[in-house]
Protein backbone atom coordinates (compact mmCIF):
# COMPACT_ATOMS: atom_id res chain seq x y z
CA UNK A 1 0.00 0.00 0.00
CA UNK A 2 1.14 3.33 -1.05
CA UNK A 3 1.12 6.15 1.80
CA UNK A 4 -0.63 8.94 -0.33
CA UNK A 5 -0.64 12.74 0.82
CA UNK A 6 -3.74 13.38 1.18
CA UNK A 7 -4.01 10.81 4.16
CA UNK A 8 -3.22 13.37 6.08
CA UNK A 9 -5.31 16.95 5.10
CA UNK A 10 -2.99 19.21 8.56
CA UNK A 11 0.29 17.50 8.73
CA UNK A 12 0.88 20.53 10.70
CA UNK A 13 -0.66 18.91 13.15
CA UNK A 14 1.15 15.87 12.78
CA UNK A 15 4.59 14.55 13.57
CA UNK A 16 6.74 11.86 11.14
CA UNK A 17 9.22 9.67 12.47
CA UNK A 18 11.14 7.09 10.22
CA UNK A 19 13.88 4.74 11.34
CA UNK A 20 15.37 3.28 7.84
CA UNK A 21 16.36 -0.74 8.92
CA UNK A 22 18.73 -3.00 7.02
CA UNK A 23 15.27 -4.41 4.92
CA UNK A 24 12.60 -1.91 5.59
CA UNK A 25 11.71 1.45 6.81
CA UNK A 26 9.29 1.47 9.61
CA UNK A 27 7.20 4.84 9.37
CA UNK A 28 4.96 6.00 11.92
CA UNK A 29 3.17 9.84 11.51
CA UNK A 30 1.16 10.62 14.77
CA UNK A 31 -0.88 13.77 15.82
CA UNK A 32 -1.96 14.21 19.34
CA UNK A 33 -5.15 16.38 18.10
CA UNK A 34 -6.37 14.43 15.59
CA UNK A 35 -8.89 11.12 16.81
CA UNK A 36 -7.53 7.52 15.99
CA UNK A 37 -4.22 9.81 15.04
CA UNK A 38 -1.36 7.15 14.29
CA UNK A 39 -0.80 5.98 10.67
CA UNK A 40 2.23 3.09 10.91
CA UNK A 41 3.65 0.96 7.89
CA UNK A 42 6.64 -0.88 7.63
CA UNK A 43 7.39 -0.30 3.85
CA UNK A 44 10.09 -3.35 2.35
CA UNK A 45 13.06 -3.08 0.27
CA UNK A 46 13.51 -4.54 -2.90
CA UNK A 47 15.91 -7.85 -2.43
CA UNK A 48 19.77 -7.26 -2.63
CA UNK A 49 18.64 -3.70 -2.67
CA UNK A 50 21.61 -1.03 -1.35
CA UNK A 51 20.16 0.07 1.77
CA UNK A 52 20.38 3.98 1.55
CA UNK A 53 19.67 3.57 -2.23
CA UNK A 54 16.29 1.64 -1.14
CA UNK A 55 15.48 4.14 1.68
CA UNK A 56 15.50 7.46 -0.68
CA UNK A 57 13.05 4.94 -2.99
CA UNK A 58 11.31 4.47 -0.19
CA UNK A 59 10.03 8.09 1.12
CA UNK A 60 9.97 8.68 -3.00
CA UNK A 61 7.45 6.42 -3.82
CA UNK A 62 5.10 7.03 -0.43
CA UNK A 63 4.30 11.27 -1.14
CA UNK A 64 2.86 11.43 2.27
CA UNK A 65 6.43 11.46 4.09
CA UNK A 66 7.00 14.40 2.36
CA UNK A 67 4.26 16.17 3.61
CA UNK A 68 5.27 19.69 5.72
CA UNK A 69 5.01 18.21 9.09
CA UNK A 70 5.50 20.01 12.38
CA UNK A 71 8.54 17.33 12.94
CA UNK A 72 10.04 15.50 11.17
CA UNK A 73 12.37 12.81 13.18
CA UNK A 74 14.65 10.25 11.29
CA UNK A 75 16.07 7.28 13.90
CA UNK A 76 19.49 6.62 12.55
CA UNK A 77 20.66 2.95 13.88
CA UNK A 78 24.72 2.92 14.26
CA UNK A 79 27.33 1.08 16.47
CA UNK A 80 29.60 4.51 15.82
CA UNK A 81 28.70 6.51 18.93
CA UNK A 82 29.83 7.26 21.99
CA UNK A 83 28.38 8.67 25.21
CA UNK A 84 30.35 11.50 27.11
CA UNK A 85 29.80 13.57 29.71
CA UNK A 86 28.00 17.13 29.05
CA UNK A 87 30.78 18.91 30.08
CA UNK A 88 32.44 18.18 26.88
CA UNK A 89 31.44 20.90 24.70
CA UNK A 90 34.55 21.37 23.21
CA UNK A 91 34.37 20.03 19.35
CA UNK A 92 37.41 19.68 18.85
CA UNK A 93 38.37 17.22 21.46
CA UNK A 94 35.19 15.03 20.84
CA UNK A 95 36.13 14.50 17.36
CA UNK A 96 39.18 13.65 18.53
CA UNK A 97 38.17 11.19 21.45
CA UNK A 98 36.08 9.92 19.17
CA UNK A 99 38.29 9.29 16.24
CA UNK A 100 40.82 7.65 18.85
CA UNK A 101 37.58 5.35 19.40
CA UNK A 102 35.95 5.05 15.49
CA UNK A 103 38.99 5.64 13.20
CA UNK A 104 37.96 7.11 9.90
CA UNK A 105 36.27 4.66 7.51
CA UNK A 106 38.30 3.47 4.90
CA UNK A 107 36.07 3.94 2.39
CA UNK A 108 36.87 6.86 1.33
CA UNK A 109 33.03 7.71 2.05
CA UNK A 110 32.52 11.22 3.62
CA UNK A 111 30.90 11.66 6.89
CA UNK A 112 29.81 13.45 9.73
CA UNK A 113 29.52 13.97 13.64
CA UNK A 114 26.06 14.44 15.28
CA UNK A 115 25.28 15.13 18.75
CA UNK A 116 22.63 15.05 20.69
CA UNK A 117 22.32 16.73 24.14
CA UNK A 118 20.45 14.76 26.92
CA UNK A 119 20.11 17.17 29.78
CA UNK A 120 18.06 15.06 32.19
CA UNK A 121 20.97 12.83 31.51
CA UNK A 122 23.55 15.03 32.00
CA UNK A 123 25.43 13.48 29.13
CA UNK A 124 26.18 13.77 25.44
CA UNK A 125 25.82 11.01 22.28
CA UNK A 126 27.91 11.55 19.68
CA UNK A 127 27.48 9.76 16.62
CA UNK A 128 29.00 9.39 12.94
CA UNK A 129 26.26 9.13 9.87
CA UNK A 130 27.56 8.78 5.87
CA UNK A 131 27.46 12.78 4.64
CA UNK A 132 25.46 11.91 1.48
CA UNK A 133 22.60 10.45 3.43
CA UNK A 134 22.67 13.63 5.70
CA UNK A 135 22.60 15.67 2.69
CA UNK A 136 19.33 13.96 1.37
CA UNK A 137 17.95 14.09 4.48
CA UNK A 138 18.27 17.44 5.21
CA UNK A 139 17.30 18.51 1.42
CA UNK A 140 14.09 16.19 1.48
CA UNK A 141 12.34 16.94 5.11
CA UNK A 142 11.95 20.71 6.39
CA UNK A 143 14.37 20.53 9.63
CA UNK A 144 14.70 17.15 10.22
CA UNK A 145 16.34 16.33 13.88
CA UNK A 146 18.70 13.13 13.20
CA UNK A 147 19.20 11.26 15.89
CA UNK A 148 20.03 7.72 17.23
CA UNK A 149 17.24 6.01 18.72
CA UNK A 150 18.79 5.17 21.53
CA UNK A 151 18.15 9.08 22.15
CA UNK A 152 14.54 8.87 22.60
CA UNK A 153 14.40 5.51 24.54
CA UNK A 154 16.65 7.01 26.92
CA UNK A 155 15.29 10.27 27.79
CA UNK A 156 11.53 8.66 27.93
CA UNK A 157 13.08 6.00 30.07
CA UNK A 158 14.78 8.41 32.57
CA UNK A 159 11.63 10.57 32.57
CA UNK A 160 9.39 7.88 33.76
CA UNK A 161 12.28 7.07 37.15
CA UNK A 162 12.34 10.82 38.07
CA UNK A 163 13.41 10.07 41.29
CA UNK A 164 16.17 7.26 43.03
CA UNK A 165 16.54 6.20 39.27
CA UNK A 166 19.44 3.66 40.32
CA UNK A 167 19.56 0.82 38.81
CA UNK A 168 16.61 1.13 36.72
CA UNK A 169 17.27 -0.99 33.91
CA UNK A 170 15.41 -1.05 29.74
CA UNK A 171 16.06 -3.82 27.17
CA UNK A 172 14.51 -2.71 24.07
CA UNK A 173 14.56 -5.85 21.64
CA UNK A 174 14.68 -5.62 18.05
CA UNK A 175 15.02 -8.13 15.12
CA UNK A 176 18.59 -7.92 14.75
CA UNK A 177 19.95 -5.93 17.75
CA UNK A 178 19.12 -4.57 21.51
CA UNK A 179 19.07 -1.46 22.91
CA UNK A 180 20.02 -1.15 26.98
CA UNK A 181 19.39 1.50 29.03
CA UNK A 182 20.84 1.56 32.95
CA UNK A 183 20.15 5.08 34.93
CA UNK A 184 22.58 5.97 37.81
CA UNK A 185 21.90 8.43 40.52
CA UNK A 186 22.73 10.97 37.61
CA UNK A 187 24.43 9.78 34.68
CA UNK A 188 23.24 6.87 33.43
CA UNK A 189 25.51 4.01 33.84
CA UNK A 190 24.84 2.28 29.96
CA UNK A 191 23.06 3.43 27.20
CA UNK A 192 24.43 1.15 24.63
CA UNK A 193 23.08 -1.07 21.48
CA UNK A 194 24.06 -4.45 21.08
CA UNK A 195 23.97 -6.80 17.50
CA UNK A 196 22.40 -9.91 18.39
CA UNK A 197 21.64 -12.88 16.21
CA UNK A 198 19.17 -14.92 18.62
CA UNK A 199 17.21 -13.44 21.87
CA UNK A 200 19.50 -15.30 23.85
CA UNK A 201 22.43 -13.40 22.58
CA UNK A 202 20.17 -10.73 23.83
CA UNK A 203 19.81 -12.38 27.00
CA UNK A 204 23.71 -12.71 27.23
CA UNK A 205 23.93 -8.75 27.18
CA UNK A 206 21.50 -8.09 29.12
CA UNK A 207 23.05 -10.09 32.29
CA UNK A 208 26.59 -8.51 31.51
CA UNK A 209 25.72 -5.43 31.49
CA UNK A 210 24.18 -5.88 34.89
CA UNK A 211 27.37 -7.58 36.26
CA UNK A 212 29.51 -5.27 35.34
CA UNK A 213 27.56 -2.70 36.68
CA UNK A 214 27.04 -4.24 39.99
CA UNK A 215 23.20 -4.50 39.82
CA UNK A 216 21.35 -6.55 42.48
CA UNK A 217 18.68 -9.58 41.64
CA UNK A 218 15.63 -6.85 43.11
CA UNK A 219 16.85 -3.83 40.64
CA UNK A 220 13.45 -4.33 37.93
CA UNK A 221 14.56 -4.81 34.30
CA UNK A 222 11.72 -3.78 31.84
CA UNK A 223 11.26 -5.65 28.89
CA UNK A 224 10.10 -3.43 25.50
CA UNK A 225 10.24 -3.93 21.56
CA UNK A 226 9.51 -7.21 19.98
CA UNK A 227 6.74 -9.30 21.45
CA UNK A 228 8.30 -13.09 20.07
CA UNK A 229 11.46 -11.97 21.78
CA UNK A 230 10.65 -10.63 25.07
CA UNK A 231 8.59 -14.02 25.38
CA UNK A 232 11.70 -15.92 24.78
CA UNK A 233 13.89 -13.83 26.51
CA UNK A 234 11.77 -13.62 29.89
CA UNK A 235 11.98 -16.91 31.39
CA UNK A 236 15.91 -16.86 31.60
CA UNK A 237 15.81 -13.80 33.13
CA UNK A 238 13.70 -14.77 35.66
CA UNK A 239 15.92 -17.39 37.06
CA UNK A 240 18.32 -14.26 37.90
CA UNK A 241 16.40 -11.46 38.22
CA UNK A 242 13.40 -10.78 40.84
CA UNK A 243 11.33 -8.11 39.25
CA UNK A 244 11.31 -8.75 34.67
CA UNK A 245 7.98 -6.61 33.77
CA UNK A 246 6.83 -5.91 30.25
CA UNK A 247 6.91 -2.57 29.18
CA UNK A 248 4.00 -0.33 29.60
CA UNK A 249 2.87 1.38 26.43
CA UNK A 250 2.66 5.20 26.45
CA UNK A 251 -1.14 6.38 27.32
CA UNK A 252 -1.02 9.17 25.01
CA UNK A 253 -0.17 6.46 22.23
CA UNK A 254 -3.06 4.31 22.42
CA UNK A 255 -5.49 6.55 20.37
CA UNK A 256 -3.91 4.96 17.44
CA UNK A 257 -5.63 1.61 18.59
CA UNK A 258 -4.40 -1.95 17.36
CA UNK A 259 -2.20 -0.99 14.74
CA UNK A 260 0.04 1.22 16.88
CA UNK A 261 1.05 -1.91 19.22
CA UNK A 262 3.42 -3.00 16.56
CA UNK A 263 5.66 -0.13 16.18
CA UNK A 264 8.65 -0.02 17.17
CA UNK A 265 8.78 0.72 20.69
CA UNK A 266 11.55 3.69 20.25
CA UNK A 267 9.65 5.01 17.64
CA UNK A 268 6.36 4.94 19.81
CA UNK A 269 8.28 6.83 22.58
CA UNK A 270 9.82 9.56 20.28
CA UNK A 271 7.18 11.79 20.64
CA UNK A 272 7.13 12.04 24.45
CA UNK A 273 10.63 11.81 24.50
CA UNK A 274 10.23 15.26 21.47
CA UNK A 275 7.34 17.00 22.57
CA UNK A 276 6.51 19.70 19.81
CA UNK A 277 4.09 22.71 20.48
CA UNK A 278 1.62 23.49 18.26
Amino acid sequence: MTLDKDMITEPRMWQLVMEPGSAALSVMAFSPIEHHSIIAADIPYPPDAEPASAFRDAVYDNPLLLNDFLQTTVLLPTRRFMLLPDIMTDSEAVRALFRRSFPAAGDGRPSELLTEDLPSLRARLVFETDAGLLGFLRRTFNNPRITSPLVPLALYFRGKHPNRPRGKMIANLCADRVDIVILGDDAPLVVNTFDIRDPMDAVYYIMACREAHSLRPTDEIILAGDTVCRRAVTPPLRRFIRYVMPAIFPSMMTRGGQASLSIPFEMIVTPIAFPKVH
